[in-house]
């Protein structure tokens, strides 16, 4: 059983964990995406030099540089605007190492062109499982996998949404 020292220990790399995903990620990719020079540095001082990225429908890039320019060079290029959104994750800390999976729903505006059938205002879901090193006290990315469920313009997404009160005919408990 761990001690009080060691249970901290392992919910403070959950939390570092969190930040990591949550602003080295998500904000700085989005920050990126609308323009923020710095937003780069803020990515590339959290990839571990041997990091990969498996992103749906792409090829694998791999070593750190080639994960940053896929994350600061090709995403702007092929994206105007997108807002990231992570929740219910999961994260497994194992001393220097851990693991972690992500749901992300994340708004996006295609750029015209860039991708075959998507423009404009698009819906991206589905999960991130990822690998992550602590680097002399810093904790890193050292895979990220994207792993894409849906990905379609706005109105195909919302067309055949309704207000559903049960999953059973007469099951509800307001």
């Amino acid at each position: 059983m761990e001690n009080t020292e060691q249970r901290l220990q392992r919910l403070e790399d959950i939390e570092s964990i969190r930040y990591l995903k949550h602003y080295h990620f998500c904000h700085c990719v989005d920050e990126g995406i609308a323009g923020d020079q710095q937003a780069a540095e803020k990515i590339a001082g959290r990839l571990t030099d041997d990091a990969v990225l498996d992103f749906t429908g792409m090829p694998l890039f791999e070593g750190k540089q080639a994960v940053l320019e896929f994350l600061t060079g090709v995403v702007p290029d092929v994206i105007s605007w997108s807002q990231h959104r992570v929740v219910n994750e999961v994260i497994d800390v194992d001393g220097d190492r851990a693991r972690g999976v992500w749901y992300v729903d994340c708004p996006v505006v295609y750029r015209a062109g860039k991708l075959p059938g998507l423009e404009g205002n698009c819906l991206v879901v589905g999960r991130y499982e990822e690998e992550y090193r602590r680097v002399s006290g810093v904790w890193k990315f050292s895979r990220i996998v994207a792993l894409v469920d849906v990905q379609s313009a706005f109105d195909v997404n919302w067309r055949e949404a309704n207000w559903r009160r049960s999953n059973r005919d007469g099951d509800t408990l307001l």
